[in-house]
């Protein structure tokens, strides 16, 4: 279930999304929590909070509690800081020591002038194929770890980095809204000819755009719906600010939106952390810059071209996502073959982005989607 461990919004989600999914239950970890949340207080204490339990876990062999404290103390962190890097790896080495939940298979497709990594989930058996992917600020190791959801399913699951994800992005492979290019690209390697697919979070919007122009994907899942990256700003701004800022935006008014954003994020830590997470993400160096590549992600202009089975996952509390936009979006998908829509409000515990806290809830969805 969703907790409430701090004051601060975007926090608060994250300890939600790191760890109760997977150790609601577990003693160590909650002993930790004890410990850690007291010292919460702003991006630098949240880094060293986190790090230095990873390192004691890590040192106990306690692998994955270790690989999920280093994900946490590596969230806030800025790509030019040193340790980010090495908290990164570290990440990742402990994480495949402590992984077991399916058999698997390491891949590095090439694409561009470098390549995408992907890691195989084999079912035995499995006749069908699923590709699984994230969007803006999350790893494949973290949809590896949340794929335990899905066994049983009749399909072979390729999880990936794409494009301004993980080690994709650290290889120099900036975020693109055309998502086609890197599932094209995944389906040619493997010679799939049908797969399903499942977006997270901005793979909401990345999984429908892939739809609209990949037609060997029968299914798609958005996990949770993504109309617009500008919705994520606009969904924590008062609507008059967010109208003038995309006016400006319209009109090219660069000098002003630079300086109103680099205002507004020496105020929020949430915005702080949404832009220059962007700016890592696509390459672009300033807030101008990064409207103008974030305008370019919404499905006003694609929805008529998905004719694939559909279904449409949404929190009534996201923080990124207004709700609203779910019956918006099942009715602008006209030529869909089908189209189911699930809306999770409080009183199920999946209110919150990407079912938060209660990722069962929608995962209990994807798999009845993808067994029918």
């Amino acid at each position: 279930m969703f907790k409430q461990y701090v004051d601060n919004e975007q926090f608060n989600l994250q300890i939600n999304r790191f760890i109760n999914d997977e150790f609601a239950d577990n003693p160590i970890v909650q002993e930790d929590l004890k410990e850690i949340i007291p010292q919460l207080k702003d991006t630098e204490s949240w880094y060293a909070a986190w790090h230095n339990k990873a390192k004691e876990r890590e040192e106990e062999q306690q692998w994955l509690i270790a690989s999920t404290y280093y994900q946490a103390a590596e969230f806030y962190l800025q790509t030019n800081d040193p340790r980010n890097q090495i908290v990164y790896e570290k990440y990742r080495e402990t994480f495949y020591k402590g992984y077991t939940d399916f058999e698997y298979e390491s891949y590095e497709v090439p694409y561009e002038n470098s390549f995408l990594p992907v890691v195989k989930l084999i079912t035995p058996g499995a006749k069908k194929d699923l590709l699984f992917f994230a969007g803006f600020d999350s790893y494949m190791e973290e949809m590896v770890k949340i794929a335990h959801f899905l066994k049983g399913i009749d399909y072979n699951i390729y999880i990936f980095d794409g494009p301004g994800q993980g080690t994709a992005l650290r290889n120099g492979l900036t975020l693109v809204h055309s998502w086609e290019k890197p599932v094209s690209a995944i389906l040619d390697y493997f010679n799939i000819k049908k797969a399903s697919a499942i977006g997270v979070s901005l793979g909401g919007y990345l999984v429908m755009r892939a739809a609209a122009f990949e037609k060997r994907l029968d299914k798609v899942v958005a996990f949770d719906i993504f109309y617009s990256f500008m919705d994520s700003l606009r969904i924590r701004m008062p609507y008059d600010q967010m109208t003038k800022i995309e006016q400006l935006l319209d009109s090219n008014q660069s000098e002003i939106i630079n300086h109103q954003f680099t205002s507004m994020m020496a105020k929020s830590l949430d915005l702080n952390w949404k832009i220059n997470k962007g700016f890592e993400n696509t390459g672009t160096k300033t807030p101008f810059e990064l409207l103008k590549a974030f305008q370019k992600y919404n499905m006003g202009s694609i929805m008529p071209l998905i004719n694939q089975d559909v279904l449409l996952l949404a929190g009534e509390n996201d923080q990124y996502v207004p709700s609203s936009r779910l019956p918006e979006i099942a009715n602008g998908l006209v030529n869909a073959s089908s189209v189911k829509s699930v809306l999770f409000d409080k009183d199920s515990g999946g209110d919150q982005h990407c079912q938060a806290g209660r990722r069962e809830l929608g995962f209990n969805e994807i798999k009845e989607f993808l067994n029918n």
